[in-house]
C-alpha cells in the first residue's frame, strides 16, 4: 500500500511540473510577443519621423530656392513633398485612392493636398502621435508657408515652407484644417 501512495504522489508531482512548465512557457511567449509589438511600434515611429525629416529638409531647400529667385511661396502650398526627393520612399503608394491606402505606406491625397501615412496598428499610431487614444485613421501632413511677424507691427513675412500635421486627416476647405 505504501508503494501505491508513493507512486500516486510521484504521478501528481510530474503532472504539476508539466503544468507549471506550460504556464511559464505561456507567460514567456506572451511577454515576448508584447515586447515585439512594442519594439515594432517604436521602429515604425522612427521610420515616420525619418521620412518627415526628409520631407522637411526638401521643403527648406525648395523654399530657399524660391526665395532666392524672388518667387512667392504661396503657390507651393499643398505641394507633394515626395516630388522634391531624388527617389520616392520604398513604401510610396502614389496618389491615395480613398480607403485602399496600404498599411505602413505613404501616399498623396490630391484633393486634400496632403501627404498621408497609414499606420500598421493602433499602437503604432499611438507611438507616432503620442496619444494613447489615437484611433485607427491615417495621419496627414500638409505643406504650408511659414510666416514670421517682424517688430513694429509690420505685416507677416514668408520665411519658408513647413510641413503641418492635419488633425484626423480632415481638411476644412475654408481654413485648411479641422
Amino acid at each position: 500500500m505504501a508503494n501505491r501512495i508513493g507512486h500516486i504522489g510521484a504521478d501528481y508531482r510530474s503532472r504539476f511540473q508539466l503544468v507549471l512548465a506550460v504556464c511559464l512557457l505561456g507567460f514567456a511567449v506572451t511577454y515576448l510577443f508584447s515586447s515585439l509589438e512594442r519594439v515594432t511600434a517604436q521602429a515604425e515611429q522612427q521610420g515616420v519621423r525619418l521620412m518627415l525629416n526628409q520631407f522637411r529638409s526638401a521643403l527648406v531647400v525648395k523654399g530657399a530656392e524660391a526665395m532666392l529667385a524672388d518667387e512667392k511661396l504661396e503657390p507651393l502650398v499643398g505641394l507633394n513633398p515626395v516630388q522634391l526627393l531624388e527617389q520616392p520612399p520604398m513604401n510610396w503608394g502614389g496618389d491615395c485612392q480613398g480607403a485602399d491606402a496600404e498599411q505602413g505606406g505613404w501616399c498623396f491625397h490630391e484633393e486634400k493636398q496632403a501627404v498621408v501615412y497609414t499606420p500598421r496598428s493602433p499602437k503604432a499610431r499611438a507611438a507616432i502621435t503620442g496619444n494613447e487614444d489615437a484611433g485607427t485613421e491615417p495621419l496627414a501632413w500638409r505643406v504650408e508657408v511659414d510666416y514670421t511677424t517682424p517688430a513694429d507691427n509690420k505685416p507677416p513675412r514668408a520665411v519658408g515652407l513647413k510641413l503641418t500635421r492635419v488633425k484626423s486627416g480632415q481638411i476644412n476647405p475654408w481654413n485648411h484644417r479641422d
